[in-house]
């Protein structure tokens, strides 16, 4: 009784999934004269706005010789401007019942506000003043710098695992600017001369290599007078964009080491070399993942940590803009080994390389995945996130409307053709996070 109820919950968000690639979210796209691209979606629902700016600068984007800038930048930025005053961006949001927000990636860097719609002109006003001329100087470069590297502390140094993106990317990527983290080298950060970030921010911080997203409510022809005024005499930038088009090579043979740290379970990190985010081959790695550890009904959950071969395990596709990673991880059970745990997850993967998934998983998957969408489209911060992310990868905000297509279209052939030819030992980097106590003992 208890499969035959599921299969007709499936069966059920089946028919949700494939309605819901129905979903329409209509955007007005124009460029001002100086290269910003602007789009706005207007839903009158809530009396919010989002006001929204993705500027395509990462950290793929650095020199290797100074990395850590963009992340830099996502707090530079909250400095002030010229008629900003230091410490006040933040203020004058929340004082007029905003939130805002920033975060980097590898591949771009995004600010946003949360308004009040009738706090919509405030907001744009703001955004233009650090894209214009932003309090990029001595006083603010070194307060940011020591906020930058105290955040590297925290987060990846003092916590536990917490190196793992890192140890992974760097022996996966040789050559492409993947191969450090997006926080970056705190040497580098220390030794950049003030020149050195004002250059940056010159190149990359500019109306031609951003877009700007506005979404919810407000009225389209006056949406579009205020980004005039307050967008349109910025000058475009004068200098040609560095990018870095590296193509790496193949891994060409697995890569195994061990990190002795401070962690009190032994874990495993698996990162297989995977396509980019919006490709064909990256959604149906996406439902594989869904598959393997996507809820409490996953491979991994009834194989492995229901069965206490492993703590906790997770599978996930990085969503990069060019080739990157397919991460999979174990933690092992207390006074377990953890190569029992990788090779149960090992086991697991195998299945999905030389077996069909079945339908009724292929079925949840998607199921799972258009109620993930849905949900996400219900938010206007994260529908601006993804309009923006769109653009600035691809040119084409219009796919937010073809989500769901890209993960209904899949078939089970699918599932098993990217499975073999990302999921093989000689495609991935294998790391043991041991406690350092075990490393007294070899």
């Amino acid at each position: 009784m208890m499969k035959k109820t599921l299969s007709i919950c499936i069966a059920v968000c089946f028919v949700f999934a494939a309605n819901a690639q129905k979903i329409n979210i209509p955007v007005v796209e124009y460029d001002l004269s100086n290269g910003l691209h602007v789009i706005l979606h207007q839903d009158n629902s809530t009396p919010n706005v989002v006001v929204s700016l993705m500027y395509h600068v990462g950290s793929k984007d650095e020199n290797p010789d100074r990395t850590g800038f963009a992340h830099l930048f996502e707090h530079l930025l909250f400095e002030g401007s010229e008629n900003i005053g230091r410490g006040e961006y933040m203020k004058i949001v929340q004082s007029n019942g905003g939130e805002l927000n920033a975060n980097t990636s590898n591949d771009r860097t995004y600010y946003y506000e949360l308004m009040p719609s009738n706090q919509l002109e405030l907001a744009l006003w703001m955004e233009s003043e650090r894209m214009l001329h932003a309090k990029i100087d001595s006083t603010g470069i070194a307060t940011q710098k020591n906020v930058v590297i105290e955040e590297r502390k925290q987060r990846m140094d003092n916590q536990q695992y917490g190196s793992f993106m890192e140890e992974l990317f760097k022996r996966a990527f040789k050559e492409h600017h993947y191969k450090w983290p997006t926080i970056g080298d705190p040497e580098h950060i220390r030794n950049a001369t003030d020149k050195d970030v004002v250059d940056f921010y010159k190149m990359y911080y500019v109306p031609n290599n951003a877009v700007l997203v506005i979404a919810g409510d407000f009225q389209t022809n006056n949406a579009k007078k205020l980004v005039e005024k307050y967008f349109d005499d910025i000058p475009r930038g004068t200098q040609p964009i560095t990018r870095y088009s590296i193509v790496e090579k193949p891994l060409d043979g697995e890569i195994r080491d061990t990190i002795y740290d401070n962690v009190t379970l032994p874990a495993v990190f698996m990162g297989y070399r995977s396509p980019a985010y919006g490709t064909k081959d990256f959604y149906a790695l996406e439902i594989m993942n869904s598959i393997l550890s996507g809820g409490n009904s996953s491979r991994f959950k009834d194989n492995i940590d229901d069965k206490k071969k492993a703590t906790q395990t997770f599978s996930l596709s990085m969503t990069l803009e060019n080739p990157g990673l397919t991460i999979i991880f174990g933690l092992a059970n207390v006074g377990g080994d953890v190569k029992d745990t990788e090779n149960a997850i090992n086991h697991e993967i195998d299945s999905i390389v030389n077996h069909y998934v079945s339908d009724e998983e292929l079925q949840k998957a998607v199921a799972a995945k258009a109620t993930e969408i849905v949900a996400a489209k219900s938010s206007m911060s994260n529908l601006a996130h993804t309009l923006a992310e769109y653009h600035t990868y691809f040119k084409n905000a219009k796919m937010i409307n073809n989500e769901l297509s890209n993960y209904s279209s899949l078939t089970r052939d699918d599932v098993k053709r990217v499975a073999e030819k990302y999921m093989k030992p000689e495609n991935r980097v294998v790391l043991y996070y041991l406690p350092k106590s075990m490393e007294k003992k070899k």
